[in-house]
């Protein structure tokens, strides 16, 4: 299954089927990027986002980006929870800890390193981010982690919703992890502004053109850790912005022996790899008021929705 951009380009985006996982790879190497389609549990993501609203409920632990700030807590201004970019809510939600290394992602990955992936750190967004073209190169930097193979960072990104033009779907730009390219911290000042503008000129000027990935619910998405993507920008005119519920996770290749650097964080194995824990989160993690198992969870769902349904 394929799709045309709506910018010109002649570009396609391939989708392949999860056990596909050689010939993604091969896709991934060339292109920058690779999608899986039909990748997760539809009723797994609903589980999460409804986990997600009520972590940010509930849970004043969870860590919010704002602006480029991040705030946790009672510190938290309004916007922050109403358009929420949380971080690394695996540390707080068992359902997102089943999802950052769910099966395709773990195969992919091995794939690619040669090795059990670790994931570093997770953005949950409710909107589009409308976050203008970038790399993730030098951004993805958590201290627990410390310095690490940036030539092996790479990225998943979870539909948990439909994308299109009007919610802000994600902007890619095939083949532009191949080049290199100045970074945040070449030459900017630390201006992320003055950073967007070199880069939307790079862009243009090496002939990459942005491709809409319209994404539907259990796609995933993977692209490369210098490939350069943007939220785009949410094109409804409604008043009231759509939701584009999606999950954000960030990989690299890391010793197994290699513990965290923080001791508020700990290294913990899961199957098909590893992830950062927030130590204080453990015994203080917020959990949805629904039953131990995933099935008792998606039964609990279909219960209330019928409640509702019925108007009770």
């Amino acid at each position: 299954m394929t799709e045309s951009n709506n910018q010109g380009s002649e570009h396609i985006i391939q989708r392949f089927q999860p056990h596909q996982i050689e010939a993604a790879l091969a896709y991934f190497n060339e292109h920058g990027y690779c999608v899986f389609s039909k990748a997760f549990d539809i009723a797994l993501g609903k589980a999460f986002w409804d986990d997600v609203e009520y972590q940010i409920a509930h849970n004043e632990q969870l860590s919010y980006s704002l602006y480029g700030k991040v705030y946790q807590g009672p510190n938290t201004p309004p916007d922050g929870k109403k358009l929420p970019r949380i971080i690394d809510i695996e540390s707080h939600s068992e359902l997102a800890r089943q999802l950052i290394l769910i099966s395709p992602i773990a195969k992919f990955l091995h794939a690619l390193y040669g090795c059990p992936a670790t994931c570093m750190q997770t953005l949950t967004y409710k909107f589009s981010s409308e976050q203008r073209a970038h790399s993730d190169k030098v951004l993805v930097s958590p201290p627990y982690v410390g310095p690490y193979d940036r030539e092996t960072l790479a990225a998943s990104w979870l539909a948990l919703e439909a994308s299109s033009e009007a919610n802000g779907a994600l902007i890619i730009y095939p083949g532009s992890h191949k080049l290199p390219k100045r970074s945040l911290f070449d030459g900017f000042d630390d201006s992320y502004l003055a950073y967007t503008n070199w880069l939307d000129s790079w862009l243009q000027e090496n002939g990459f053109k942005g491709v809409t990935f319209r994404a539907e619910p259990g796609d995933i998405l993977f692209w490369h850790g210098d490939f350069i993507h943007a939220g785009g920008a949410i094109q409804s005119p409604s008043e009231t912005p759509p939701t584009r519920h999606s999950l954000v996770c960030h990989y690299a290749r890391i010793p197994e022996n290699q513990a965290s650097l923080d001791a508020g964080w700990t290294r913990v194995k899961l199957p098909g790899g590893s992830y950062y824990q927030l130590v204080s989160a453990v015994s203080a993690e917020t959990p949805a008021p629904t039953p131990a198992s995933l099935m008792q969870r998606l039964k609990a769902r279909v219960v209330s929705l019928m409640g509702k349904s019925k108007g009770t």
